[in-house]
């Protein structure tokens, strides 16, 4: 802190009795400790502003990422649209017919435009109509020429107002069932190679994401479709299906292929929603819906004593903080304290500095006037001895 002259206004420095520029006394009173600790106060302030401006920066930034993930995740514009196969569903659920009764034999070609017709109309059309927080509402399947693979689009609405496109990009692998084996559960596989939601590339296991669609693919309709296949393969004109002669298939029961699941258990999975009910004749399918029911009970119990461990933690990081703080408004009493000490104490110095530097300043007055005294004293006393004379 710097003194100002009262006479000159030169700025000295703490601790100045005399002004360094013009010599006059400076004004101890310009020595105020409240002054002093406002002047920290003002520091501290000026820190404390810088800190929070970071951290609004920090946090604008941060909503902006997060307005970003979800305009690429929910905005579909330029996205690919839905439209309406170029096959009447009349036709595509004819071909399906001779394929479950039986009249497809040998090989027969099934054109994209008639697999999404077929997968729209026994699998997400029965899906739609389930109460559900997301519903698939469209589906369709084409091929990539380029890379050499299928692709499926899934239409997805959440709460029937917001939209979302799942894009899956793999191999539809089919599992060929030799003949007394029982091994096999599902005519088809999926081979994800990449997964988009709306626009945006999920980089993490896409296992999560597709347990839905895997449930959809295992769905009895689709397994009654592949019920006779001896072979399927995909190509860029669309799949052919090499089927074996033998009767129809009335029932799920009576197919190659044991049905894993019915269409609501594909929203179940897709979602995160509720369990769906399996068929009452799949005692396998319910086995296995009991043993994930309860590992997400186990899961759930996991959480809730992580959720209270956490919170646990929090507690005990909040009263940490909390006696921190104590303890900092405490050492910061006492530093206030002392330097208000300090400035006391320098004052008491200054005055007494004053004080002594006027009495020496008064006690050479003194001696000069007392030898200008001594001095007329003795003029005279040299005259009058000379008068005599």
């Amino acid at each position: 802190m710097m003194i100002k002259c009262q006479k000159c206004g030169f700025e000295n420095q703490m601790g100045s009795i005399f002004c360094r520029e013009c010599g006059e006394k400076l004004n101890m009173d310009a020595i105020d400790p409240n002054k002093l600790q406002k002047d920290v106060n003002k520091e501290k302030n000026l820190k404390l502003a810088k800190k929070r401006i970071k951290e609004a920066i920090s946090t604008g930034f941060g909503l902006l990422v997060v307005v970003a993930f979800l305009a690429v995740v929910f905005y579909n514009g330029g996205l690919r649209k839905y439209e309406e196969p170029a096959v009447t569903e009349a036709s595509a659920n004819q071909k399906y017919t001779a394929a479950v009764s039986g009249t497809s034999v040998g090989k027969v070609k099934y054109t994209y435009p008639e697999l999404t017709r077929m997968f729209n109309a026994k699998v997400v059309t029965p899906m739609s109509e389930l109460d559900s927080f997301a519903k698939v509402t469209a589906a369709e399947i084409v091929y990539d020429e380029e890379k050499n693979q299928p692709v499926v689009y899934l239409w997805i609405s959440l709460k029937d107002k917001v939209p979302v496109i799942y894009t899956i990009h793999g191999d539809l692998i089919f599992n060929s069932r030799e003949e007394g084996s029982n091994d096999v559960t599902a005519p088809l596989s999926l081979d994800v190679k990449r997964l988009d939601i709306g626009r945006l590339p999920v980089l993490v296991s896409t296992h999560t994401f597709l347990d839905g669609f895997t449930t959809l693919i295992d769905n009895e309709e689709v397994m009654n479709f592949f019920a006779r296949a001896k072979d399927v393969s995909f190509a860029a004109d669309g799949m052919t299906v090499e089927f074996q002669k033998g009767g129809g298939v009335p029932a799920a029961s009576s197919s190659s292929y044991a049905p894993k699941a019915s269409a609501s258990a594909g929203v179940a999975a897709l979602k995160g929603g509720s369990t769906a009910a399996l068929s009452e004749k799949d005692e396998a399918a319910r086995a296995k819906a009991e043993a994930a029911k309860q590992k997400a009970a186990e899961e759930a119990e996991k959480k809730k004593a992580l959720e209270e461990e956490r919170k646990r933690k929090a507690e005990e990081y909040r009263q940490q903080q909390k006696e921190k703080e104590e303890e900092r408004k405490r050492k910061a009493e006492e530093e206030k304290e002392r330097k208000k000490q300090e400035a006391e104490e320098r004052k008491r110095k200054a005055e007494e500095e004053a004080e002594r530097r006027r009495q020496e300043a008064e006690d050479r007055r003194r001696e000069r006037e007392d030898r200008r005294n001594n001095n007329y004293n003795n003029g005279r006393s040299s005259r009058s001895s000379r008068n005599r004379y």
